[in-house]
């Protein structure tokens, strides 16, 4: 055995749910820091970045400093979604197989040699001077409604507040939060324009809060605090009007 560990299937799902926003298949590390995931999708337009550290695991234990397996996480995850989540998983990792069992029910699914997986992106080094931290759920319902009417949403930070801005044809949606909404904010002002599409899949992994990293047409850091010790976070470039 090279890897095993204990975690709420909620949890589980969680991080499933946030990888296969993104990707289809992603290497994971398991390390004598937790498990650790980076992958950037087929468009390199988004990077998504996982982190669970071993306090959120109810047990946690590798073979060795980094244990790295190739996961589809397609399927993976669709045989994941029938796991109630008030159960917990138990994760056996080898060299061929990675075996997942909660309650009566115990599914194995074939690993994939990593090197055969999209090598893993740098992080990159950005200047994204704007900040503020909301509520998940609050991202979400903005990012629902922008869906609504338009396939682009403006990010805009000021000192007062931070906007989420979709204009249709014909049709705009705006959500506002000032000081008193926000859960927290620094006085950087920035101004930005995303893809809807890539924003809806990341409110998958709409849990916790939310901090948003903003730079003026930079990429946007979208940080999900799940709990402590597990965020799942994306990079995701900005749409630049020519």
């Amino acid at each position: 055995m090279k890897a095993t560990c204990v975690i709420s299937a909620k949890d589980l799902k969680t991080l499933l749910r946030g990888l296969n926003a993104l990707v289809s298949e992603a290497r994971l590390h398991f390390t004598d820091k937790g498990l650790r995931v980076r992958a950037v999708d087929a468009a390199n337009v988004a990077m998504v970045i996982a982190t669970v550290e071993p306090e959120v695991f109810e047990a946690y234990q590798t073979t060795e400093d980094d244990v790295v397996v190739g996961v589809d996480l397609d399927r993976l995850y669709d045989v994941c979604k029938s796991l109630d989540s008030k159960d917990i998983a138990d994760i056996a990792i080898t060299n061929e197989k990675l075996t997942v069992t909660s309650g009566s029910m115990t599914y194995t699914i074939a690993v994939i040699d990593p090197s055969a997986i999209r090598r893993e992106p740098k992080i990159p080094e950005l200047d994204l001077h704007a900040e503020v931290v909301i509520d998940a759920s609050e991202f979400k319902k903005a990012i629902a409604a922008a869906e609504k009417v338009a396939d682009e949403a403006i990010f805009e930070k000021t000192s007062k507040e931070f906007k989420i801005i979709a204009e249709g044809d014909v049709e705009s949606v705006v959500y506002s939060a000032d000081s008193y909404k926000l859960i927290e904010a620094n006085s950087g002002e920035a101004r930005a324009k995303f893809s809807v599409e890539y924003l809806k899949e990341f409110c998958k992994a709409a849990e916790g809060t939310i901090r948003i990293k903003l730079g003026t047409d930079y990429p946007c850091w979208l940080t999900f605090n799940i709990k402590d010790g597990f965020a799942i976070e994306y990079i995701l470039a900005p749409r630049i009007e020519v």
